[in-house]
């Protein structure tokens, strides 16, 4: 070390130990201002990290009673409404083999991200992806949705992203039909609540309208 810069080396030294002394004297002061920015910042994230599910199916309720108690028209649902709506429509057996649903809305379709069970398609089926895959893998399926009679839609999947790969309508639709019992041919039954006549899919939202009697 050259002699020159020894006393500027000793006076980093000292001014560190000063720091630290003194961070040392005010430590009850330091944490009186800093704990409450963190706890603030830890409730921002609790809220953000609570699961919407729960709400989200009791607001979807309230407002399909509404078409009934209020005699409304229609309601509209949001995509997290939506999405509580699509679960609890789903046939009882496929609903073990989803998690995790969020739900994307287009013209007339519906996107959905979430967790699959996929240890049940066999292998022939997976081709490459066999040897790849996880029994739980993130996909994102999506495709239009259409009410073919009062209280009962149908989610016809004609796209399905898995690790990445969009695989093409036909492969899309057989996956499906394996890996969720109660889908045909990529048809996935959505039984709607009571007094539901017809749906309408927008990117704003999903309007229900009630059953004129």
């Amino acid at each position: 070390m050259r002699l020159w810069a020894i006393p500027f080396r000793v006076l980093g030294l000292l001014a560190l130990s000063l720091l630290i002394s003194a961070g040392w004297l005010l430590r009850h002061e330091i944490l009186g201002i800093v704990r409450p920015q963190v706890d603030r910042v830890t409730e921002v994230i609790d809220q953000r990290s609570a699961p919407p599910a729960a709400t989200a199916a009791e607001r979807a309720r309230d407002k399909v009673d509404s078409l009934h108690g209020w005699s409304a028209d229609s309601v509209v649902l949001t995509a997290d409404e939506m999405a509580a709506l699509l679960l609890d429509g789903l046939p009882t057996e496929a609903r073990p083999h989803l998690d995790s649903l969020r739900v994307t809305l287009g013209d007339h379709r519906v996107s959905i991200d979430a967790r699959m069970e996929t240890s049940q398609i066999p292998s022939a089926l997976l081709g490459p992806l066999a040897g790849v895959l996880r029994p739980w893998e993130a996909v994102t399926v999506a495709g239009g949705v259409t009410v073919p009679r009062p209280g009962q839609a149908e989610w016809k999947v004609d796209a399905l992203t898995l690790r990445g790969i969009t695989l093409p309508a036909e492969a899309s639709r057989t996956l499906i039909e394996r890996g969720l019992p109660g889908a045909v041919g990529g048809r996935i039954p959505v039984t709607l609540p009571k007094g539901v006549a017809s749906i309408t899919v927008r990117p704003a939202g999903v309007a229900l309208f009630r059953e004129q009697t």
